[in-house]
């Protein structure tokens, strides 16, 4: 029997196993990091100023930061605005699959996530011709906040 073959492969392996767990820190670090930034700013930031931040603390490409913020969004973390095209916390501690309703404030951009429980009530009622499942949804409310008013 020979063992070198054996001890070749296991090598091999736990070489492999070691560059998927590297890879695996390091998609984990970026997110952290993303998320981080996410939390010390509750107005939201683009993609570009949460990079610009990130550079503070460590050298990154901008695809980086995208990996990151789509992970974070289909993890259902963060939320993005298409009025702004910002990045904000997910403000519920329940379950993060649920439909986002964000109001966006037209004049500073302002945004912030609103009780889903109305709205999912009121749009299981809505009749569609193309029969659309509004099971899931994202509702983005454009308005004026208190403080531009």
């Amino acid at each position: 029997m020979n063992y070198r073959i054996y001890a070749n492969k296991i090598y091999y392996l736990a070489y492999i196993a070691h560059i998927l767990l590297l890879c695996y820190n390091i998609t984990m670090k970026n997110n952290s990091l993303v998320l981080n930034i996410l939390k010390k700013n509750p107005k939201g930031l683009t993609a570009y100023q949460i990079l610009n931040r990130a550079l503070k603390f460590k050298f990154v490409q901008p695809m980086t930061i995208y990996r990151a913020l789509k992970d974070l969004t289909d993890q259902g973390l963060i939320h993005k605005t298409n009025k702004n095209k910002t990045f904000h916390l997910c403000n519920t501690s329940e379950h993060h699959e649920h439909n986002a309703v964000l109001a966006v404030c037209d004049d500073c951009g302002v945004a912030e996530e609103l009780n889903t429980n109305l709205f999912s009530k009121v749009i299981k009622h809505v009749k569609s011709k193309k029969k659309f499942n509004f099971n899931n949804f994202n509702l983005e409310i454009t308005t004026t906040c208190r403080e531009c008013n």
